[in-house]
């Protein structure tokens, strides 16, 4: 299981993944709109910087806290070059000015916006307390 940025022939960023799960896929950079995936179910999309060594290896921990919800939460891995390209997919996210970009959906409305380098332990603290608000049957069943 590993991960690799690139960039295409026309420097456009991507994410390759080698041996992940189904419930884990990489999101094109710039998409004209969001995905119709992105709005059925729970996931949570990591919007990297790939200029940023750190958002870089902060895709890791993503892939750990999609792991450790175990399917019950789908993880898109989403590079960018500029904030400013967030919006095609997700219009009225706010820049913090950090990143990578944290973001729960599910069934497409935001539920939880964070940005910065976050541990496992700490994504999966803020997502059970997203859990709780909306009652944990009803998002995703907290793991033992």
């Amino acid at each position: 299981m590993s991960y690799k940025v690139t960039r295409d022939q026309d420097s456009c960023p991507s994410i390759s993944l080698t041996d992940e799960p189904p419930y884990v896929h990489t999101l094109v950079a710039v998409p004209a709109a969001r995905e119709s995936e992105l709005n059925t179910d729970n996931w949570l999309v990591m919007a990297c910087a790939v200029w940023s060594t750190p958002d870089n290896l902060a895709i890791q921990t993503a892939l750990d806290v999609a792991k450790h919800y175990g399917g019950k939460l789908n993880l898109g891995l989403r590079p960018f070059d500029d904030t400013e390209e967030l919006g095609t997919w997700c219009p009225g996210l706010e820049d913090s000015g950090q990143s990578p970009l944290w973001v729960l959906l599910r069934d497409g409305e935001v539920c939880m916006q964070r940005s910065g380098i976050l541990t496992v332990d700490e994504l999966v603290e803020v997502i059970g307390d997203v859990c709780d608000r909306f009652g944990s049957c009803e998002m995703i069943e907290k793991s033992a």
